[in-house]
């Protein structure tokens, strides 16, 4: 599916807003109360539009913030950071989340991070469930960083900025296995998910469409989903290693899709689809490929590759 010309109406719509009051004093200000209780608690902002010029910071173990919409205004940074730090830590008792929120931003700035950066601790995670987010226009969508794992996502869209996804390089204590139910990541620049960290990915029903690079991976992923594009000619996924972790690989269910637009297998711009560089990289492809070559083939390097059911394929 093409989102170009849907997307852009909604990005003219967001650019040309007149100006607002900054409510970044005011929105905090909500959240810090929050944490200045016992007990979690849920702010709902009924669908208001708030503009921020501040990054808000958001306490994961007290606070569930729903239904707005923020238009991210600041230079640099993060818009949402979700943290515990500058907080005392307590032991969870309930499940936050960020529902019914959506960003706009630039390419100047991350969308959303998750990070905590007091490495002396094993037992702190920065983590936050995200129900029905869509986040729009940054350098990195969503950041996921130190002592941070399990994050479950729900029907979260990111567009139109430079990488959808992206984990820190090395991260503390970080990594186990995060799961993206639905939604789709779709019309970034750089690539739809940069995993620097040997972070493990599930997704579940997923679709990735028309990044400029669709996944770069250095741990293990699962995917169940949809994953389109025309021929730009990059190799749409990169598997690569970190030393001393598991190597990049996917594993793609058997009624998952691949489609190339286009796709002219007699003058394939791309050199291959999937791009390895160990033969510890290994790929299991769906039963419905289309554009699935390059000049070189499906597969590029040493990695293995089979078929859904467990078959070679030939690169």
């Amino acid at each position: 599916m093409k989102y170009a010309a849907f997307f852009s109406v909604l990005a003219f719509c967001a650019g040309t807003s007149v100006a607002r009051a900054d409510d970044s004093g005011s929105v905090q200000a909500l959240l810090d109360a929050c944490y200045a209780g016992k007990k979690s608690c849920a702010i709902d902002l009924q669908g208001a539009t708030k503009t921020l010029t501040k990054t808000l910071r958001i306490d994961p173990d007290f606070v569930t913030l729903r239904n707005a919409t923020f238009d991210c205004r600041m230079t640099s940074g993060t818009c949402l950071y979700i943290s515990q730090d500058g907080f005392p830590h307590r032991d969870r008792i309930s499940i936050n989340r960020l529902e019914g929120i959506t960003l706009y931003g630039n390419k100047s700035i991350d969308g959303i991070t998750m990070n905590y950066t007091d490495n002396t601790t094993m037992v702190v995670d920065a983590n936050m469930t995200l129900v029905n987010v869509s986040v729009q226009g940054f350098n990195h969508g969503i950041t996921l960083g130190n002592n941070v794992w399990g994050v479950d996502m729900f029907n979260v869209i990111i567009g139109n900025g430079n990488t959808g996804i992206y984990t820190l390089p090395h991260p503390h204590n970080a990594g186990e296995r995060s799961t993206f139910a639905g939604g789709t990541i779709y019309n970034n620049a750089v690539a739809g998910i940069d995993e620097d960290s040997c972070w493990e990915f599930d997704f579940q029903g997923t679709s990735f469409d028309f990044n400029a690079q669709q996944m770069i991976l250095r741990g293990p992923t699962s995917f169940t989903g949809h994953i389109e594009n025309t021929d730009t000619g990059k190799a749409e996924i990169v598997l690569g290693a970190l030393i001393g972790v598991p190597a990049g690989s996917i594993y793609m269910s058997a009624g998952s899709t691949i489609t190339v637009d286009g796709w002219d297998p007699g003058k394939p711009k791309q050199r291959c689809y999937v791009e390895t560089s160990l033969p510890y990289n290994n790929i299991k492809v769906p039963a419905t490929l289309y554009g699935f070559g390059g000049k070189e083939g499906a597969v590029c390097g040493p990695g293995k590759v089979v078929t859904w059911d467990g078959q070679p394929l030939s690169k």
